[in-house]
């Protein structure tokens, strides 16, 4: 696939599943998003972590309140991300969930000065997406900031994308900087994700140079 009609591809499937996202009901919503983190809690990836980044949900997100508030409970340390430039964020401490502030997106993040959790250190990271892939590929809002955040991780931490089922998909369109998770949370379970066939690492060799770091969101 060509970079033109990699970014045509991807731009088409963001655009369907936020409208279908932005349909939901919003009792649903929240019903599906407290199933997929029970689930998660349940976990044992989750039992056996110390340190957790967690992002703060917008616009129907599944969310990830839940998970903070039993991290929290059982004494593990807890970051959420906070933009500090165009393409960056970092990961900063939060211990009451109530202190963290609107950036001018409106989305939750936390105040400055808080301490700050290197990705190196992390655990597990819980990651968003517009949509995810049976092989653990996501599909965000272009900016690339999880992308370079998830490639810094250590190898043995675990990386968990939260969405729902509707956002599920065989197959999502990838270029090279595109990062995995291996783990992939709904309101249904965890989804079986399958390994990368000699396909796959084809398809992502396609290099995509159009990452919009004007799409400050962080998502």
């Amino acid at each position: 696939m060509n970079l033109k009609s990699l970014i045509a591809e991807k731009d088409l499937l963001r655009k369907r599943l936020l409208r279908e996202r932005s349909a939901l009901d919003a009792s649903l919503a929240c019903k599906w998003s407290e199933w997929a983190q029970m689930h998660f809690v349940g976990s044992e990836g989750f039992r056996c972590c110390r340190k957790i980044a967690l992002y703060a949900g917008m616009d129907k997100e599944v969310d990830t309140r839940m998970v903070f508030e039993k991290a929290r409970a059982d004494g593990k340390i807890c970051a959420f991300p906070r933009i500090i430039g165009k393409g960056r964020m970092v990961f900063l401490r939060v211990d009451d969930y109530e202190k963290m502030v609107r950036n001018r997106f409106g989305i939750l993040e936390p105040e400055a000065g808080s301490e700050e959790i290197a990705v190196e250190e992390l655990d597990l990271m819980i990651v968003p997406g517009v949509a995810f892939d049976r092989r653990g590929y996501r599909l965000g809002f272009g900016a690339g900031y999880y992308d370079r955040v998830l490639g810094r991780l250590k190898p043995e931490a675990l990386r968990v994308g939260f969405a729902y089922q509707f956002q599920v998909l065989d197959r999502v369109p990838v270029a090279e900087h595109d990062q995995r998770v291996n783990r992939l949370v709904t309101e249904k379970g965890f989804i079986r994700l399958s390994s990368l066939s000699a396909y796959d690492s084809a398809e992502a060799g396609c290099k995509d140079l159009t990452m919009d770091i004007d799409k400050e969101t962080g998502r």
